[in-house]
């Protein structure tokens, strides 16, 4: 869906994500359980509100960068906002064409 990003960026409805820690198979009846919890206070919604909302919240995005359990991308996202002081384009992410057939 070629304006995905910008529905989940402005309404900061974004589904589930899961972060693989070890590789294996799950298929249909499987159960999915929370295991730990590790930074209740840091859910993905506070995330992307700090990333897509709250930009220069400097404090914010510093915990970011130092959050180790956090993907890699997120958190090298982070801190390049640190270092620029500021939030880099977000055109290309945000207009993504069309490449369905017509």
């Amino acid at each position: 869906m070629p304006a995905m990003a910008r529905r989940v960026q402005e309404t900061g409805r974004t589904g589930w994500y899961y972060r693989v820690l070890e590789d294996g198979d799950v298929t249909v009846g499987d159960r999915l359980v929370l295991v730990e919890r590790p930074l209740p206070d840091w859910s993905l919604s506070r995330i992307l509100q700090v990333l897509y909302r709250d930009t220069d919240n400097k404090s914010a995005l510093s915990a970011l960068a130092d959050m180790e359990l956090l993907a890699d991308s997120w958190r090298s996202l982070a801190r390049k906002r640190l270092e620029r002081g500021g939030v880099e384009d977000w055109a290309q992410r945000l207009n993504t064409p069309d490449k369905s057939p017509t």
